[in-house]
């Protein structure tokens, strides 16, 4: 028995994590179409995610972080449809760019994800041409670095650095974007 919370019954559970389920909709839904921009299917994937969350409600504890679980569980889900996605040629970007997003979204407090959106734009726009060529081919095309090292006629290290530098240019304009917006 736990000391610091009395029993309660499963009928209190579950008014509990209904409760629960229903004020973290918009927060799973706006994770889910985060992960998958442009994917018609997100609330078909809130509902297997609500379906999963659901059957594994037994095994939530309340007053632990209801949020954090249902992220994962939907990000389970999210990356299951785009391996079906990616199997019929559908992708927005990489698997890899939707681990980073999630992982960053997961760790951050709630935003709009259109305002996000927005930023991101004015951010990419900044960058100069090549730049935001090489980071359309990697993410949004899934081209490896060494095929476009070839096409360029480049190292493979030397576009791996620049895309580092990249995304850390990405990350300090995106941070300043989204300060000014909420100045």
């Amino acid at each position: 028995m736990n000391d610091h919370f009395p029993e309660v019954t499963d009928a209190e559970h579950d008014q509990e994590f209904v409760a629960l389920l229903t004020a973290h909709q918009g927060p799973v839904l706006a994770y889910i179409r985060s992960l998958m921009p442009g994917f018609s299917g997100a609330s078909d994937i809130l509902q297997q995610t609500n379906i999963t969350l659901w059957k594994k409600k037994d095994h939530f504890e309340l007053g632990t972080n209801f949020k954090a679980w249902a992220f994962a569980i939907a990000r389970n889900h999210v990356m299951d449809q785009r391996k079906k996605l990616k199997r019929n040629g559908w992708l927005v970007f990489s698997d890899e760019l939707a681990e980073v997003f999630a992982q960053e979204i997961e760790e951050d407090e709630p935003f709009d994800q259109d305002e996000a959106f927005r930023a991101l734009e004015v951010c990419l726009s900044k960058l100069r041409d090549h730049d935001r060529e090489l980071v359309r081919k990697r993410y949004c095309e899934s081209v490896t670095l060494d095929d476009y090292a070839r096409e360029l006629d480049r190292s493979s290290g030397t576009l791996k650095a620049r895309l580092f530098k990249i995304r850390a240019s990405l990350r300090r304009c995106l941070d300043n974007q989204l300060e000014h917006l909420h100045a």
